[in-house]
């Protein structure tokens, strides 16, 4: 992954805020945190959840990644799970095919060509439907998680 992105902020995105389920204050995937407002950040981010504060946003500390890569712009969240051998593209349902446009699918295809010698894995995620970018291929996993209403 390298260096970390150097002066870059959340910001007002605050897309895995949206995104991301967090059990410790029942807090479902794919709704807006109650304690986030945009342009102020998380209201209790002093004492936010462990899942919160571990979390770790791909776009923050990828200096290879432009602003058309913020998750608000991009409409997804990319992060890294499995200690690093899986990278997660995590979509907003409200646009579900964020991931397939460009220049973000030809960058995934590319990472995944050079990430499957060595065992890494590219998953998406789409609300409750999971796929697998591989070099020739994806492959449409259907459903792979459920989500709570």
């Amino acid at each position: 992954m390298g260096e970390a992105a150097q002066d870059r902020t959340c910001g007002d995105c605050g897309m895995c805020c949206k995104l991301m389920g967090v059990k410790a204050i029942d807090k479902a995937p794919h709704v807006w945190c109650g304690h986030f407002r945009k342009g102020a950040g998380c209201g209790i981010y002093a004492e936010r959840p462990r899942a919160c504060a571990d979390f770790s946003c791909y776009w923050l500390r990828a200096p290879n990644l432009d602003d058309r890569w913020r998750p608000d712009r991009a409409r997804f969240v990319l992060h890294r799970e499995n200690d690093g051998q899986a990278l997660v593209v995590e979509v907003d349902p409200a646009s579900p095919d964020a991931w397939r446009r460009a220049p973000f699918y030809d960058t995934f295809k590319a990472w995944a060509a050079r990430g499957a010698p060595r065992g890494l894995t590219l998953n998406v995620l789409v609300g409750q439907r999971g796929y697998e970018i591989l070099p020739d291929r994806d492959v449409d996993y259907g459903v792979v998680r459920e989500i709570p209403a």
